[in-house]
């Protein structure tokens, strides 16, 4: 007949599998405790993430819209614009921004902040930062009767000063007239332009004008590629 054997409680053997095994149970506790703490972060963090991209795709679609609060033309921003925009501006133009944390960054630099961003989700778009510079043309009327000026200027100044005995009487661009006096022109006149299009000024005159009779001052364009950045963490 065969002797069953048994390990006494009391024995070593059975005390270390009792520590093995409260360590394990531990172990276990932990282990489940940590995957239950991650669940929860995931599906929070997922419950949030549609609300932060939404929230974010359309801030960034309205700063880059014709009518938006930066842009001169559809995904062409002004940089005047950019320059004045501040939160407020940004609250104005995005409502979200005053319930979410939300942050605009053009060229790596944030413009514009409301509340405290520290991950959240990012929508970029590519756009073109479009800057205007002052410039004075004297151009050389001596041999010619015309001028030309590059496209995307609105408005040019032009200085009359003819010297004596020359009459300058009217002032075309391209086929429109922009001035006209038959007894002549003289001094300064704002005069209108088409953007999208090369504007060749012509001066119809009598006489001889030299260097300086005529100046042109205007706005000549600067344009840039650049990366605006929306990011909404709420």
């Amino acid at each position: 007949m065969t002797e069953r054997c048994c390990v006494p409680a009391n024995s070593p053997r059975a005390q270390t599998s009792l520590a093995a095994l409260g360590i394990a149970l531990v172990l276990l506790t932990v282990v489940t405790s940590l995957g239950i703490a991650i669940a929860d972060t995931a599906i929070a963090g997922a419950d949030r993430t549609p609300d932060e991209r939404r929230v974010a795709a359309a801030t960034a679609d309205q700063l880059v819209a014709a009518d938006g609060p930066l842009a001169a033309r559809s995904n062409v921003l002004n940089q005047s614009r950019v320059d004045n925009f501040d939160r407020a501006a940004l609250e104005r133009s995005a409502p979200p921004a005053s319930e979410y944390a939300v942050s605009v960054e053009l060229a790596d630099e944030e413009i514009a902040r409301s509340g405290t961003v520290q991950g959240g989700t990012r929508i970029s778009r590519l756009v073109v930062v479009e800057a205007r510079e002052r410039r004075t043309l004297t151009p050389d009327l001596t041999t010619t009767d015309a001028v030309t000026l590059p496209r995307r200027s609105a408005q040019a100044t032009v200085t009359i000063d003819p010297p004596a005995g020359t009459t300058v009487w009217t002032v075309r661009a391209n086929d429109r007239v922009v001035l006209h006096n038959r007894s002549g022109l003289h001094g300064s006149y704002e005069v209108p332009l088409v953007p999208y299009e090369t504007t060749e000024l012509r001066f119809q005159r009598a006489g001889r004008l030299e260097p300086g009779n005529v100046t042109i001052g205007y706005d000549a364009p600067r344009s840039t590629k650049e990366t605006l950045v929306v990011t909404v963490d709420a």
